[in-house]
């Protein structure tokens, strides 16, 4: 079998972007499949999810309610079994708040990836990296 000559550089490159643009294509249709095929169980689940939290509002209150009529029971008035209810509410909706503040005060923006997105640029732009030490990631926190 006589030997092949070589394909020229404009074969070459046009079966490249040929082969990028069909490998785009393939990854945009896996993409599109399984985003469709989950859709559905997302959706579905979502649904399931509203209906459990509202059912768990709801048997919350009605806890909320039977602790008020136990103060009653006890010798309360209506008025003052419900009062100490409300304010335990407030009171744990302001603990909430608080811890919540504190953690929003401590939100750091994205140290890393801004200066990996620095390093990235002066690569493609071809200047020299600047010597600055890339940030760690802060230990994570377990819940």
């Amino acid at each position: 079998m006589p030997p092949q000559p070589n394909p020229s550089i404009k074969v070459l490159v046009t079966k490249t972007v040929a082969d990028a643009q069909r490998l785009a294509k393939a990854q945009v249709a896996l993409l599109q499949t399984e985003v469709s095929a989950s859709g559905a169980k997302v959706g579905k689940g979502g649904a399931l999810g509203i209906v459990a939290a509202t059912m768990a509002l709801f048997g919350f209150l009605f806890i909320l309610l039977t602790l008020a009529f136990v103060l009653v029971a006890l010798g309360l008035p209506i008025w003052a079994g419900m009062l100490i209810v409300a304010a335990l509410l407030i009171l744990v909706a302001a603990i909430a708040a608080l811890i919540a503040k504190k953690e929003f005060e401590s939100v750091k923006g994205p140290e890393v990836a801004m200066a990996e997105l620095e390093k990235t640029k002066a690569a493609l732009s071809g200047q020299p990296a600047e010597d600055e030490a890339t940030p760690t990631l802060p230990p994570s926190r377990s819940s």
